[in-house]
């Protein structure tokens, strides 16, 4: 049963392109733990003739529901690793079938071991488990159904957007970029080229549907559109990375994760003071087997001018962060009177 959460949990750092809700993801375990409690509490609650014997009855009610809910979604995560629920419809008769064969059969294998002494009436306990399991894991598979609609349409309008973040890197970006190339031909043939190669990499990733790359991948890409920047700002750019070694390059993520975040910093911060500043890009690991990427700018002063932004961008990396990663990602921004904060937060795991 373990091992099957573990493979669950592992797999939950990978992008989903399915709308099938993962019942075994971490953050849902504590949830399955205090439901289990609650349904407990109320059958030990509603069958207890004699208050004084409460904690025990309690405490063996327990134990039964927390061993049929986790054994059974053991099994229902099994069925999801093995492909055999490829659908919400699926999911939802497995939670059905699984819940009542299991509460089934547990009931008959406590009926048949404990004596018969000890249970009023052993046909009672077993048709009343089965019937609260099936009644139960209709309402859950009906919820599971609605979840997954909800995240079906999430993710079309999420897909719509990503498209649309793809398809036009920002017209004013490549506008200055076109025009510092050709500025360049004639008196700098070789920078111009190599810009040229940038750019070309950065259209090529953009204008790919649902593109995935390597981590390392992500950060060249970054360093070609910086490349490109620092020939239009000049000195008024200046970068400082950070890498951590022992942060794993080869894992593979959404593209233009990262990007995004460096462009808004490079439009908002650095290109808006009249002599720059410093842009810090630091990638190091943090707890539970992610790794953190944070970037930080200078912004105006508040008397100064500054580029009002939409947040179009950072909405839209909050979004495929959920979609590709549940709660194992996240971004959180940090805004003063001086700097912003980026700090993207990712699970590693290595591209196959």
């Amino acid at each position: 049963m373990s091992e099957s959460f573990e493979r669950m949990t592992s797999s939950s750092s990978r992008p989903k392109s399915s709308s099938v809700v993962s019942l075994c993801s971490p953050g849902a375990l504590l949830f399955y733990l205090l439901l289990a409690s609650l349904v407990a509490l109320l059958v030990s609650t509603g069958g207890l003739s004699d208050p004084a014997g409460f904690w025990t009855h309690f405490g063996l009610n327990l134990v039964f529901v927390v061993w049929v809910t986790f054994l059974s979604l053991a099994i229902v995560c099994r069925l999801q690793i093995h492909g055999l629920v490829e659908s919400p419809l699926h999911l939802a008769t497995a939670v059905v079938s699984v819940f009542s064969l299991v509460v089934l059969t547990t009931s008959l294998a406590v009926a048949w071991l404990i004596p018969f002494d000890s249970l009023p009436d052993p046909s009672w306990l077993v048709l009343r488990n089965t019937t609260l399991a099936a009644l139960l894991s209709l309402v859950l598979a009906r919820f599971l159904v609605l979840q997954a609609n909800w995240k079906s349409q999430v993710a079309a309008e999420s897909a719509a957007r990503l498209d649309a973040l793809q398809a036009r890197i920002q017209p004013h970006f490549l506008f200055n970029a076109l025009n510092t190339i050709a500025e360049l031909v004639h008196s700098r043939p070789e920078q111009a080229e190599e810009a040229l190669l940038d750019l070309s990499d950065l259209l090529r990733t953009g204008l790919r549907s649902e593109a995935r790359h390597t981590l390392d991948q992500e950060l060249a890409l970054v360093r070609g559109y910086l490349r490109i920047e620092g020939l239009r700002l000049g000195e008024r750019l200046d970068v400082e990375w950070s890498i951590d070694e022992s942060v794993d390059l080869m894992t593979e993520i959404p593209a233009l994760l990262i990007q995004p975040l460096v462009e808004n910093a490079v439009l908002h911060g650095i290109a808006s003071l009249p002599d720059g500043g410093r842009l810090t890009i630091r990638l190091e690991p943090a707890r539970f087997g992610r790794a953190q990427i944070i970037v930080e700018n200078p912004l105006p002063l508040p008397d100064q001018p500054r580029r009002q932004g939409n947040r179009t961008a950072l909405e839209n990396i909050r979004q495929r962060l959920a979609l590709a990663y549940e709660e194992g990602a996240s971004l959180k921004t940090e805004k003063t009177n001086a700097m912003f904060r980026a700090v993207l937060t990712l699970p590693l795991k290595t591209a196959n």
